[in-house]
């Protein structure tokens, strides 16, 4: 009788078997470092999966094409890993800390790709961020997010859907503003000439007919239109496509009365005065990213200036460090351009009003959800409105008074935004997909979430513009 002996297994299939004993998280982390690291690669030595296909197509591709889906490759895979810390990672202090600290790795990835990236294209890139500038920047894109996120996350919370229509109540509030100042009674105020005084009147009595207002035109679309569907019991689907007519109507309405020219709201001439403003001290982080070896002979001057400052006769009163070997990955300096005052960011009054009084709204908006009997009522039909209304709360009372707030809030946002920039009818709403975005990262229909996610949305939104700025230009 012949013995079978079993066949060795080749190193392939002890390589599969290694793998498959991995667990789910060892795998996706391996797959996730496996992008990253292919993606690096090509931007930098242009020896990716990309550059061969480039390669076998015979050159074909747009260069362009190549590196920014490289790039897009990159900061998927570092996405890739923080949603493997989410989905696989045990629950624990290590996990909260890593998710805390996300947001920093996930700059760290982009500033890897743009480095490597600059370096594959035998190019160099300056990046400087004012940390004033951005933390300025934060309140106040955070606080215009959050006067629409807070409307769309109680509307979620008591009503249970999405509010298209959010940013067109913002909307109704920036031309509120204008209506106020066209009035016979302040347009003497809004005329008047610089006199070195800010007039307060003009903009406290916007921002109160604002809210009113705003809060009535809230409950009038929830009469007319959103009560019929909660009688018919409508799903949040029908409830959302609803929203997304009202919004459409309460746009084409506005283009009627106001047209499409820009606008601006000014409560009185001096408010817009440069002097106006907080001087801050600062600091300044220069990055450098690409190729940052020096040329025999050249130099990298540290700091805000080239070469030697000089007093008002010509003599030098400071001079810059320099660095000969190469240049510096970063540049931390807190002088002005002439090397002898502290560097400052100027941030206009009319600005820093607009953290200010919306987060003081939402502060007081959770006070009222949380320690009156009003809020225990909202909050219990948010819960259950079947029972709550087994327990004598009248429920549809409850949905007037969430519309009038919701719609309120955002209006009177609406209204103190109207002095930051020109806008159209169309402005409100290229803010509703961002304003979405922070109720989704700071989980929908949680307040204390909002204002996180708000804070987070718009350090974003601070940090890209000196970026995109830094990088346009070599690309």
């Amino acid at each position: 009788m012949r013995l079978v002996t079993p066949m060795s297994e080749t190193p392939v299939q002890a390589a599969l078997e290694r793998w498959r004993a991995l667990s789910r998280g060892q795998r996706r982390t391996a797959i996730a470092l496996l992008i990253l690291i292919e993606a690096n690669i090509g931007l930098l030595y242009g020896s990716g999966l990309l550059n061969l296909v480039d390669s076998i197509a015979g050159g074909k591709i747009p260069n362009d094409m190549v590196w920014l889906l490289q790039s897009l490759e990159s900061i998927s895979g570092g996405f890739f890993l923080v949603k493997i810390l989410f989905d696989d990672v045990p629950a624990g202090w290590p996990r909260s800390i890593s998710i805390a600290l996300s947001p920093l790795f996930l700059l760290f990835i982009v500033g890897i790709t743009l480095d490597n990236l600059f370096k594959g294209l035998n190019d160099d890139v300056r990046l400087t961020f004012d940390l004033i500038s951005i933390s300025t920047s934060t309140l106040t894109w955070s606080s215009t997010y959050l006067a629409i996120a807070v409307g769309l996350t109680l509307t979620y919370k008591v009503q249970r859907y999405g509010n298209f229509a959010q940013s067109e109540l913002f909307m109704l509030g920036m031309y509120l503003s204008m209506v106020m100042v066209w009035s016979e009674h302040f347009f003497p105020m809004y005329d008047a000439p610089l006199d070195g005084t800010l007039a307060w009147s003009v903009l406290l009595w916007t921002l109160v007919a604002a809210f009113l207002l705003t809060g009535l035109a809230g409950i009038i679309i929830d009469r007319l239109v959103y009560r019929g569907f909660r009688r018919k019991e409508a799903s949040p689907r029908v409830m959302m496509i609803a929203s997304l007519g009202v919004a459409l109507v309460l746009r084409a309405i506005t283009y009627l009365r106001f047209g499409a020219g820009k606008k601006m709201f000014e409560p009185d001439a001096d408010w817009r005065v440069p002097s106006l403003r907080w001087d801050i001290p600062t600091q300044k982080l220069r990055l450098n990213l690409g190729v940052r070896d020096l040329e025999e002979g050249e130099t990298y001057t540290h700091g805000p200036t080239i070469g030697e400052c000089t007093d008002i006769d010509g003599d030098g009163v400071l001079e810059r460090l320099e660095s000969e070997a190469s240049t510096p990955l970063f540049d931390v300096y807190n002088a002005a351009n002439d090397c002898l005052t502290e560097a400052t960011t100027g941030y206009a009054y009319y600005k820093g009003a607009i953290p200010v009084l919306v987060f003081s709204s939402v502060i007081l908006l959770l006070i009222l959800l949380r320690k009156t009997r009003l809020g225990r009522r909202m909050r219990a039909v948010a819960d259950n409105p079947d029972l709550a209304a087994s327990s004598g709360i009248n429920v549809e009372r409850i949905q007037l008074t969430s519309a009038f707030l919701s719609a309120g809030i955002s209006g009177m946002g609406g209204a103190i935004f109207a002095m930051t920039l020109r806008f159209t009818p169309e402005t409100a709403f290229t803010l509703l997909l961002p304003s979405f975005a922070v109720i989704v990262l700071g989980t929908i229909g949680s307040i204390p979430g909002a204002i996180v996610g708000s804070l987070i949305v718009g350090f974003v939104r601070a940090l890209s513009s000196p970026v995109l700025i830094g990088i346009g230009l070599p690309l």
